[in-house]
């Protein structure tokens, strides 16, 4: 017995015939006759007589529709108690990377949560690998992969054997954020070379596919003179305050670059290729809160500046 078969019996009861029934529920003729055998040969009854005018429940068919009916109530008075709940809690966990869009998707949600009544958020940044075992083992509801284009099929993999669904978001190629009035925002740089002279932000915490530690990247860091930062709050305040500092970002927020008085810079010299993709269980069991923050991801990143 299921609460689907009960419903299928009580329809029948109301609608007087297994047709009228099955499409009074827009299901399957059959899939309504299969459930109320199913019930009869489970309880070991006859619950309905099949006469040419309909279908004539007996007098113990009755009695189990009618403890049916109870039960679906019940089933009914949880579903709704659990949606009124669930308006009254929002409750969110999603990891993201160093991207200053998703950082605006994140605000934007807990602007629209703000009257909830019980609230429990938790955002964290990190690199991709650690936010996957976030997700696989610690709970999180989504995780914003950002990765190097040739590592695509090693995520499409790794999520496919783990139950993930990715979505993809963006593809981008890091430019150069720096101070619009500082020495770089004036001039193209054709070799990376030029930049050992600059000062270069990095941030510090993101790991490879299959790599055991180091700074986690491929591209081109500077050598000579860098900032080493390990959280979200300084880095612009660093741009702002030394304009010969720059830092490789993804596209930004038009509003983010004037509040903070930058600027993002197409660099010839820097090719590495992007990929930012949102992963999340495949159950489709998405929560109303979860579906929120993607469409309000989307909406940022669809907002942002791309050069």
């Amino acid at each position: 017995m299921n609460i689907t078969e009960l419903r299928y019996l009580t329809a029948i009861m109301k609608w007087g015939s297994v047709s009228a029934a099955a499409k009074q529920l827009y299901a399957a003729q059959p899939n309504v006759s299969k459930a109320l055998k199913n019930l009869e040969e489970e309880y070991n009854l006859r619950i309905f007589e099949r006469s040419s005018t309909g279908m004539i429940p007996t007098e113990q068919g009755r009695h189990f529709i009618e403890q049916a009916q109870r039960v679906l109530d019940e089933v009914d008075r949880l579903n709704q108690g659990a949606q009124e709940e669930q308006k009254q809690c929002a409750e969110l966990r999603v990891m993201l990377p160093h991207a200053t869009y998703a950082s605006y998707a994140a605000v934007d949600y807990l602007e629209q949560a703000a009257n909830v009544e019980r609230l429990r958020v938790h955002i964290r940044e990190g690199g991709s690998m650690e936010a996957l075992d976030f997700v696989l083992r610690r709970g999180y509801h989504l995780a914003l992969l950002r990765y190097a284009v040739e590592d695509d099929e090693h995520y499409i993999h790794y999520c496919a054997r783990r139950g993930l669904k990715m979505e993809p978001v963006m593809d981008f190629e890091y430019s150069l954020l720096t101070n619009r009035d500082g020495p770089l925002a004036k001039r193209e740089i054709r070799e990376l070379s030029e930049l050992d002279r600059y000062m270069e932000i990095v941030h510090d915490d993101f790991q490879l596919p299959g790599e055991d530690g180091g700074d986690g990247v491929r591209w081109h860091v500077n050598q000579k003179r860098r900032i080493h930062v390990y959280e979200r709050c300084s880095q612009f305040s660093i741009l702002q305050r030394l304009p010969t500092a720059y830092m490789w970002a993804s596209p930004i927020p038009q509003h983010a670059l004037e509040q903070y008085h930058l600027v993002l810079k197409k660099c010839p010299a820097q090719k590495q290729r992007m990929k930012d993709v949102l992963v999340y269980p495949d159950n489709g069991s998405l929560r109303p809160e979860e579906r929120t923050f993607i469409t309000l991801l989307h909406q940022q990143a669809a907002q942002t500046v791309k050069v």
